[in-house]
Parts: C-alpha cells; structure tokens; sequence
C-alpha cells in the first residue's frame, strides 16, 4: 500500500485504510475491557499526583468519540515504580462536542494539571486522535512554554482522509474544515522535543501519516515499534527498555 493516494482510493479502501482495529493483534473489545481493568486498579486520578514530581499528561484516542479519562490511567503502576505523576486528560466527544471545542477543553486540562502540580518537568503524550489533541494543545503559547517533550504515538495528523469515512458522521467536518484542524499544516516552530511513534501492526495510512508529520515537526524519524499495534503501543510510555519508554523517562528525568 506504499503508493496508496486516498483522494483516489475507494470509499471501501478509504474505510479500512482508517479503521485500526482491523490490523491489530487483538480484538478491539479485548483492549477496551483491558483499559478499564488496568485503570480501575489505578484507583482515583488525585492518588497517581504527587506535587514537584514530573508529570506525565496523556490525552487518550478513540477518534474523539469514544472511551474517558478514567479508561485511561493503565500506566499506573508504571508510573509509582518511577515516582512519576500520571494524569489523564477529559474531554467531552463528539457529536456532542466539535473538534474546535474539544482542543480548549485539553488546552485547559493541561494547563490545570501544570498548575497543580508543579511539576519538575512535564512529558504531553496522547494516542491516536489523543495525539492529534497533543498537536493541537502545543499551537497554544502557554502549553508550548510549560511542556518540556511531547510524544505522539499513532496519531491521524491528516484530517482530510476522513471525510469520506464512516468516523465522519459524529464529526461533521467538510474538507477545508478538516484541513484547518490537521496538523500536517501547523507551524511548529519552537515545539518541545518531541518523539513520534506508530505501531508496527497498524493501517499503513497510519504509518505514513506519522512519517511524513515527524517531517513536519523536524524531529527524528518515527519509530516503527514491530510488536506493537495502534491499542497496546501507549502500554510502553513509561516502560522500561522500551523504545518508547526509555525516551519518556529519560525527558522526566531531565534536569
């Protein structure tokens, strides 16, 4: 699928191009039942922030229309192991919500968590639509000046694509709206350092969307992580030898 052109592409090929869970390694329910169980044992979001740590802040996927902050706190245990601060980001989903107003809802979250905490150093990550919201929060000045490395694993970076989907239909959005609202267009002059991941097992529309966004960006090439896939690839924020992790960790523990 290397010289795949989705304005070309058939609706049908458009559909599973943008459908993740079609080319992972498990079921999507698995994962889904996953998050909540490993979240729930998490316990309250308050216990995972301890004031002066370095703070890890994840805005979670689900094409802005599926799963919550509390779903989201699977590296938990994680981050007790490394004295790190853990916070999930909530935001409301469409339809009820539009993209533009899910963007001031993270902006807002962020900086609340910033204050907060008062971290040592702050890492912004986000999966999938999380890591278009990571994007999106870094073109405000006041999140670009207290986030010290931002992470974006999986992410739709390219909103065109999915006007033609069935994703559209909670989203409303018409080309020249999505276009204004994908960061491959941004300017990201003066971002944190930053690090782009995708899994292995993923569309490879979604590989070639985070290739050509760490371009973009102007940071290293994106890491291609061959065993993981677009649901289990955050599982590794702050996992030790990691290809993800150790970059994660080695950001918080920057002095």
């Amino acid at each position: 699928m290397e010289d795949f052109d989705w304005r070309s592409a058939s609706d049908a090929d458009l559909e599973r191009q943008y459908s993740p869970s079609q080319f992972s390694r498990r079921p999507l329910e698995e994962y889904i039942d996953e998050y909540k169980r490993l979240s729930g044992d998490a316990g309250n979001q308050l216990t995972l922030r301890r004031r002066g740590a370095p703070l890890l802040i994840y805005i979670h996927g689900g094409y802005w229309q599926q799963l919550s902050a509390a779903d989201s706190l699977f590296n938990a245990a994680d981050a007790r192991h490394h004295g790190v601060s853990l916070a999930a980001v909530e935001y409301s989903l469409a339809p009820r919500a539009t993209i533009e107003q899910i963007i001031e809802e993270c902006v807002c979250e962020v900086m609340r968590f910033i204050e907060e905490c008062a971290p040592s150093r702050v890492v912004l990550a986000g999966c999938s639509a999380g890591a278009h919201l990571v994007a999106c929060c870094l073109q405000h000045d006041e999140v670009r000046e207290r986030v010290d490395a931002a992470v974006f694993l999986s992410g739709i970076f390219d909103l065109r694509p999915l006007v033609r989907t069935t994703t559209n239909k909670a989203l409303h959005l018409d080309e020249p709206r999505a276009q204004r609202l994908s960061p491959m267009f941004f300017d990201f002059a003066g971002v944190p350092d930053c690090l782009v991941a995708v899994g292995g097992h993923e569309p490879p529309e979604f590989i070639r969307q985070s290739r050509d966004f760490a371009h973009v960006l102007g940071a290293e090439p994106v890491r291609v992580v061959d065993h993981r896939d677009h649901f289990d690839l955050p599982y590794d924020l702050l996992a030790v030898n990691s290809e993800v992790g150790d970059w994660v960790l080695a950001r918080l523990r920057e002095n």
